[in-house]
């Protein structure tokens, strides 16, 4: 086997050394024919599954019609096709789509339009807010904005200046790590200190709905609309990673939507496309597209293979069937038999201290003893999930100091029921296995 490929984030000797050669539907092979339910959707973003025939057919279609132009100074029928679809699915005020290669890269841009608006108001705004625990892209810009894996960053410095961090909404006090009214009310304002003490250098505010990588640790309600509220009243930009987040992974076609709120800036990624071709998106509300014209300004971003008519096939083949009933009602009965499942199966474990569900992100949060909620090591985590690949599951794992020592689920949404069982049934008996407790 050849050592020469170094994977991201690994050692340059790292890896499970698992060569993968063909996948079906929620399932994977590899080169010694073991067969593996994925648990994690590829990095999140195959929710349609590994050879879905509608999207493949797209590709083949365009890359045999047109597999390239140069995005400065020409584009194709399905770009604005595409463009149209998700102005439409995402509010009323989004009226510009700019493409990018990866969810990295969407962050990269986003900041670029904050501090270019800010400059253009005649503000000296650059701080960019973002929360604790966030992760956000490992670029320059987006690595800079992300506090996940902080002791990661040293050496690579000097990061990006300008942001400051928010309070994670997270307590570890007890089972559940639930926030009681009092905690909440004290996390709000605490939250508006920091932006009002800022408000006349912040340019925007960035946030993921619910933290993915930092252990799906969702937002509640009233912090979202502080949020919101205080960058409408100050003209900072508000801006929604829902990279992760989008495309019906937590229920809803974006996660912002459950808040009626309306996100300046929108960034997505991940389900666009299946997971097939490199893609992302920057979904950019109506003030901001005015202001660039009204100054006479490009918007100075660009990568060669932005909207790449291949890539774009394969959105749009995905997002048509990202809205058909069929695909809603699939991962609406996936979400529901997860959470029986999980319900049947871990949550009474006493070493479980949470499973934090946001429809199809899953966190099974782990503790060394339910007194004291303290979080197992890395160590003992990693060594779970060797343990779920060894059984034939693929799963993932979100593991931050004091906060979060957790198994990470994100299925396929046309993952089979008998498929859930599996994924718990192995999880299960993998944390048994390793922590060496009884049930």
């Amino acid at each position: 086997m050849s050592n020469s490929y170094w994977q991201p984030l690994n050692m340059a000797n790292g890896g499970l050394g698992i060569e993968i050669t063909r996948g079906e539907q929620a399932h994977l092979y590899d080169s010694n024919g073991k067969k593996y339910v994925d648990g994690y959707s590829g990095l999140w973003n195959v929710t349609l599954g590994y050879n879905d025939e509608d999207i493949i057919e797209a590709i083949v279609r365009q890359v045999k019609q047109l597999p390239y132009v140069n995005p400065i100074t020409l584009k194709t029928p399905i770009v604005s096709e595409v463009s149209d679809i998700l102005c439409k699915i995402t509010h009323d005020n989004i009226s510009k789509i700019v493409y990018t290669c990866s969810g990295s890269e969407a962050i990269e841009a986003a900041i670029k339009i904050s501090r270019k608006y800010s400059a253009m108001k005649g503000k000296n705004r650059k701080k960019i807010a973002v929360m604790e625990n966030s992760y956000h892209g490992s670029y320059y810009g987006s690595m800079s904005a992300s506090n996940y894996e902080e002791a990661e960053k040293e050496g690579y410095g000097p990061m990006l200046e300008g942001f400051i961090s928010l309070p994670l909404p997270f307590s570890r006090k007890k089972k559940g790590n639930v926030l009681d009214d009092k905690e909440k009310q004290y996390l709000l304002q605490q939250l508006e200190e920091i932006l009002e003490t800022n408000k006349d250098t912040l340019c925007s505010i960035i946030i993921e709905p619910v933290l993915a990588s930092g252990g799906v640790i969702p937002l509640f309600p009233e912090y979202i609309y502080k949020i919101s509220e205080f960058c409408k009243t100050n003209d900072i930009l508000f801006v929604c990673d829902e990279v992760a987040t989008g495309f019906w992974r937590t229920g809803s076609i974006f996660c912002f939507k459950k808040y009626n709120i309306k996100p300046d800036i929108i960034t997505i990624s991940k389900g666009i496309n299946n997971g097939y071709l490199p893609l992302g998106a920057v979904c950019i509300c109506q003030k901001i597209e005015k202001l660039f014209e009204q100054n006479g300004k490009i918007l100075f971003h660009l990568s060669t293979q932005n909207a790449n008519p291949i890539c774009i096939a394969s959105a749009l083949a995905t997002l048509k069937k990202m809205n058909s009933g069929d695909i809603q009602a699939k991962a609406e009965n996936l979400i529901k038999e997860f959470q029986d499942v999980i319900s049947e199966n871990l949550v009474n474990l006493n070493f479980v201290s949470e499973v934090r569900q946001v429809g199809l992100m899953i966190a099974i949060d782990l503790v060394q003893s339910l007194e004291g909620n303290v979080p197992i090591e890395e160590k003992n985590l990693y060594g779970i999930v060797r343990k779920c690949f060894d059984k034939g599951c693929i799963v993932g794992m979100a593991y931050s100091t004091n906060i979060s020592s957790a198994i990470l689920i994100f299925p396929s949404y046309i993952m089979s029921n008998n498929d859930v069982k599996e994924v718990i049934k192995i999880v299960k008996e993998s944390i048994m296995e390793e922590l060496h407790k009884e049930d």
